[in-house]
């Protein structure tokens, strides 16, 4: 799994951090948005996608979500997607093996 830390845009004030990368358990990037909660110890979480698998396929996928909430700097999607080929979802590990069988993705073929 990779995850990255970018800067929320100015307009976006109320986020404090957008967190992205490759999951491949899940055979999915993904994104998740993080604000301030009012009192709370935790914080707010504004958006979270990549949460289902092969939910958000490439690396320019994720980023057409993210350019309009953060900074991305020159090089991400290249980075991200070498994260994919290092680190390539493998069916045939215990853990891809549950969350197939939990998320009813059966044991299809793989990219």
């Amino acid at each position: 799994m990779s995850r990255y830390s970018l800067k929320p845009l100015s307009h976006h004030a109320d986020l404090f951090e957008v967190a992205l990368g490759w999951d491949p358990g899940l055979d999915t990037f993904f994104v998740t948005m993080f604000a301030a909660s009012d009192g709370e110890p935790d914080p707010d979480v504004r958006l979270w996608r990549g949460t289902t698998f092969r939910e958000i396929p490439s690396a320019s996928a994720l980023l057409s979500i993210v350019r309009d909430y953060a900074e991305v700097p020159e090089g991400l999607a290249s980075r991200l997607e070498i994260d994919r080929l290092r680190n390539p979802h493998d069916q045939t590990r215990p853990i891809s093996t549950l969350i197939a069988g939990l998320l009813g993705a059966g044991r299809g073929g793989s990219r």
